[in-house]
């Protein structure tokens, strides 16, 4: 892990607990982490290694701008991590066009926009790591979370994609999927809305998914990519 010291890795949607926990692991292996969300008094606190960026994901042009200011002030971006997230919880019949939208264009197109953002400087610098946060619900939909479960599905493929097309310029680009994890969701998803079971019998935390967000940007995944990992304590007996 020595080898993030020093990295330049940009995490969006840092305003969230798991955001939030893979901002403070990378800051503790040294790297220099730029963390971005929409507002930015709830980021991770600025200081020695950790800026704050305020960013809309639904605003290409704005992506586009922060992947700059980035490589204008470090020179360079090592690893991407896309957090970002809008839960909207319902039956299909009630889900609105605008649920399935707000959903679709900030996990999904929030994360496309991110990755489209810092290929071309990863090209150039002939290398880097990109992290999707997707979810459990991407292979095991929930009824009532179709539209995350079909973001996460679509980030899944995604990484396998990206990973193809850009591996011969030394980018791996992987999905983590995180199953039940200690955090405000976790009340939902005890009410029924999600499963919250696990085989190991409890739910994990934002701190596990750091750490194997850590391990796939890592040198100790320099030859994994297009992989879905999952982080959820296993599946529950049904």
């Amino acid at each position: 892990m020595k080898d993030l010291a020093r990295q330049v890795i940009w995490v969006t949607g840092a305003s969230g607990a798991l955001g939030r926990a893979v901002c403070e692991r990378l800051h503790g292996l040294g790297a220099q982490v730029i963390v971005s969300g929409r507002n930015v008094d709830t980021l991770p606190i600025s200081r020695s290694r950790v800026q704050r960026l305020s960013l809309d994901v639904t605003d290409t042009q704005a992506v586009e701008a922060a992947a700059q200011a980035i490589v204008l002030k470090h020179g360079r971006i090592d690893g991407l991590v896309t957090c970002t997230t809008t839960p909207r919880f319902g039956d299909f019949l009630t889900l609105q066009d605008k649920d399935w939208s707000e959903v679709l264009d900030t996990k999904l197109m929030g994360s496309i926009r991110a990755a489209r953002a810092v290929i071309p400087t990863m090209i150039s610098q002939k290398g880097g790591s990109i992290v999707f946060i997707s979810g459990r619900g991407g292979t095991v939909p929930p009824p009532r979370h179709l539209p995350g479960a079909c973001a996460n599905s679509a980030l899944n493929l995604l990484a396998q994609g990206l990973a193809t097309e850009y591996g011969e310029h030394g980018i791996r680009v992987n999905a983590l999927a995180p199953g039940p994890i200690k955090s405000p969701r976790l009340e939902l998803m005890k009410a029924g809305v999600a499963n919250a079971r696990s085989a190991l019998g409890h739910a994990g935390t934002p701190e596990d998914v750091a750490h194997a967000v850590t391990f796939l940007l890592g040198p100790g995944a320099m030859h994994v990519t297009g992989i879905c990992l999952p982080v959820d304590g296993g599946r529950a007996k049904s």
